[in-house]
């Protein structure tokens, strides 16, 4: 979803920039997006590149390659789901085989593991990509697991296609409702746990699902684990020239230009794309870049704090 709207970038900063011009390359994913710039200067240098949390602060470590935030994109969302009406809370994963994201250095499946390893015992982990995990809990190898769910700014859910699917298997059941605070407080724990430590440290990327707007499921609030997707670019590309992308991605925001070529696009508002889970402006200052920071201050646009279940 994050190429198509990038081809939408890369059409607005062709038609509306009087000295910039853009094309997309496509890759495999958002972390072969890092590893496709580190074969050169140039690339650090011209390429706008999709990433997220967790992995921005690791993948290009080795090349002093470090991809500032532009503007958000998206939200890569998932929540806890099992077909078995006796799975109700974190505790009652002890003994079961959880299945969680593919097993990559500093990737997210962490978060879960840590949050997982926090209330459980004797789990047994399995590790996968979208498909793999839809495949293990459909033919019962995994008692539960994280499946997407498509989440729009503001406040719109819908079920993933994996969900979806799942659900052509039986009656689908959303564990560990509730407890908001708590689940809050573990999801943070598990991000400031082994690999998070130190330099590698996390923001809490806990963020809370209202009740029935699944069709009527969840029954309680229920705290899921939302990554941030967002343009950026690293310290090598020019402060003039971000700062001109950081324009037109907002002008378009505001327009809501993004609408038409993708589901997410509806989402990409103008308040959206100036959220993070950066709390402070000192973490704002040290994790956006300075081209994006001089947009935003010039026009007096002010950033935001995306954990809005503080509010």
């Amino acid at each position: 979803m994050w190429f198509v709207v990038s081809h939408a970038l890369s059409k607005f900063i062709n038609d509306r920039s009087d000295w910039l011009s853009a094309e997309v390359v496509a890759t495999a994913g958002v972390t072969d997006n890092t590893r496709s710039l580190l074969e050169s200067e140039e690339k650090m240098a011209s390429t706008v590149n999709v990433t997220m949390l967790p992995g921005a602060d690791i993948w290009g470590a080795e090349h002093d390659y470090y991809p500032k935030m532009i503007a958000s994109l998206t939200m890569l969302s998932e929540v806890w789901v099992t077909l078995d009406p006796s799975i109700k809370t974190m505790e009652d994963f002890s003994g079961k085989t959880v299945v969680i994201p593919r097993d990559v250095p500093f990737g997210y499946k962490f978060i879960y593991q840590n949050w997982v390893n926090q209330y459980a015992e004797d789990v047994k982990f399995m590790h996968g990509g979208i498909n793999s995990r839809l495949t293990a809990l459909r033919d019962g190898a995994a008692d539960v697991g994280t499946l997407p769910i498509d989440y729009y700014y503001p406040d719109t859910y819908a079920k993933s296609s994996g969900l979806i699917e799942l659900s052509a298997r039986g009656d689908l059941y959303f564990p560990n409702q509730g407890k908001v605070e708590e689940n809050l407080h573990a999801v943070a724990q598990a991000c400031v746990t082994d690999p998070f430590v130190g330099e590698y440290k996390l923001p809490p990327l806990g963020m809370v699902m209202p009740p029935e707007v699944l069709d009527g499921q969840p029954e309680k609030n229920l705290v899921f684990v939302s990554c941030p997707i967002y343009w950026s670019a690293g310290e090598q590309m020019p402060d003039d020239v971000v700062c001109e992308i950081t324009k037109v991605i907002y002008e378009a925001a505001q327009d809501k230009d993004f609408a038409p070529y993708h589901a997410i696009g509806k989402g990409i508002t103008a308040d959206f794309v100036v959220t993070s889970f950066w709390k402070t402006d000192e973490e704002r200052e040290e994790n956006y870049h300075p081209g994006a920071l001089k947009y935003y201050r010039d026009n007096n646009i002010q950033l935001k704090f995306f954990g809005e279940w503080e509010q």
